[in-house]
């Protein structure tokens, strides 16, 4: 009975393990904090719908109208995820 508790065990520890491991890959491949995210509201239907899960990658190409981006606010641990809907350029 002891060994099939220790087995439990490990096999669990393999699962998180492995769990870690492909989330660090995926930072490594997509440049991303996050890249992968859950859509938390209704506000990208219809293109996504809550609960879709998103997979993200870093681009240095400029943002483009119709664009999903990712970011940061202060004091949010969650990013936001948008639609790009309309760029406007500053000088600052």
């Amino acid at each position: 009975m002891e060994g099939c508790v220790k087995l439990q065990h490990a096999r669990g520890g393999m699962i998180v393990t492995s769990a870690l491991i492909i989330w660090k890959g995926l930072i490594v491949v997509t440049g991303s904090e996050s890249p992968v995210v859950v859509v938390l509201s209704g506000s990208m239907e219809p293109g996504f719908k809550r609960g879709d899960i998103l997979f993200l990658h870093m681009s240095k190409d400029p943002i483009r109208t119709g664009e999903i981006v990712v970011f940061n606010v202060d004091g949010r641990e969650i990013p936001i995820v948008h639609r790009v809907i309309k760029l406007i350029e500053s000088n600052l």
